[in-house]
Formats: C-alpha cells, structure tokens, sequence
C-alpha cells in the first residue's frame, strides 16, 4: 500500500502545484489586462482635454525626487492649465534590501514606491528653493541648535516647514502670502529650479477627475511665487 499512498500524494501535490500556476499567471494575466486599461482611460482623458499623453517620456526632474530614477517615470500628461504649461506624471522606483536569515542564506526582498509628481512652468526663472515639512530629525536639530541657515524668521513656519536653498537669503523668494498658504495647509511641499515648479505625493494616477487637486494647490504656489507675496 505504501507505493500506492506515494504516488497519491505526489499526484496531489502535482496537482496542487499546477493550481498554484495557473492562479498566478490568472492574476498576472489580470493585473496586465487592467494596467493596459487604466492608461487607456488616461490616454482618452488626455485626447479629450488636448493635453498629451506619453509613456516613458524623457524628464528633466527625475533627480528631485526620492530614488531619483531616470527611468522611473511610467508615462506622463502635459497640457496648459491657466495659461501655463503643466505636467503630472506617474513616477516609481524600486528599493532592494538584502540580509542574511538564520540559516545563515542570504535573502533578498524588494518594495516599490510609485509617486504622482506634478510640475508647472513659470513665467520667469528662480534660483533653486525647495520647502518640505520637517520631520522628526529635523524638528529635534532645531530645538537643540536654533534655527537652521535658511529660516525665514517666521517661527511657526520655520518650526513645521524647512527651506532648502542654493545659497543664504534665497527664503526671502517666501513672501507672507505664501507662508501663510503653507501654514493654512492649502499649498504643497515644493521645488523650484529655473522656471520649473514640482511636487510630488505618494501613490498612483487612478482618477483622472483628481487632476485639478493635483494641479491647482501648485499653482496657488506658483502665482505667490511670481507675486513675491
């Protein structure tokens, strides 16, 4: 009887295994169905607003956000929005960390991290800024050693945002008006450099009804920007 309980569980496991293959390449079959789907309804999106719609496109700003991967735009959308010319795009890259288990073999897991990244153009060039949040390290420096080389003397907003410049007194681009927006919640973290205007936020291009929410808080910053308000 033993052979014959052998070849049963090795049948059953055969059979298991095909199940498990067959599952999988339904679900790869499904994501790729879906994924041509979702940049289809882009695509028709663009067509409808004249904007344009560009897989892997060729961007200048790839080394302003996080993994800075030249490749890493999915594809992108440009048109005009108030008389300026705009692009929000889909951006990833891919994180790989490597360690050792236990058993002494070396593992190897990976993490995607997908990013929607808008950029506006200006009407006139600036020297590069950047204003982000500060985050715990940041927060915890200045309340050691006081205030960083590029605070703008306004301590509530110095306390949660932090400015990044190419040199001294260039936060002085940071007028009232834009502080003020900052401090309200009403605009993004954002960088300029040249007449490039650019932020980004963690996720996916899903709905195309979201663009305006996308586009129109950097344009608020944009609009502050020029008026040195």
């Amino acid at each position: 009887m033993e052979p014959m309980t052998n070849a049963f569980w090795m049948a059953g496991c055969g059979a298991v295994a095909v199940l498990l293959v067959t599952g999988l390449v339904a679900l790869v079959v499904t994501a790729s169905r879906r994924e041509r789907e979702r940049r289809e309804r882009w695509r028709q999106w663009a067509g409808q607003y004249g904007w344009t719609y560009v897989e892997r496109p060729r961007i200048t700003w790839t080394d302003r956000v996080p993994g800075r991967n030249r490749r890493g735009v999915r594809f992108a959308l440009t048109g005009t929005t108030h008389g300026r010319p705009v692009c929000v795009a889909e951006y990833a890259y891919t994180e790989t960390h490597s360690s050792t288990g236990s058993d002494g073999n070396p593992t190897t897991t990976s993490h995607t991290h997908t990013y929607v990244v808008c950029s506006v153009w200006l009407r006139r060039e600036f020297p590069e800024v950047a204003v982000g949040p500060r985050h715990a390290i940041s927060k915890l420096g200045r309340a050691l050693f006081g205030s960083d080389t590029y605070a703008t003397e306004h301590e509530e907003f110095d306390r949660q945002w932090r400015v990044g410049a190419a040199a001294p007194g260039q936060q002085a681009l940071l007028g009232p008006s834009l502080i003020a927006a900052h401090l309200a919640g009403t605009v993004p973290a954002w960088s300029v450099r040249g007449a490039e205007l650019l932020t980004y936020r963690p996720g996916r291009l899903n709905d195309p009804a979201l663009v305006p929410s996308l586009v129109n808080p950097l344009m608020t910053v944009a609009d502050l920007l020029e008026r040195g308000h």
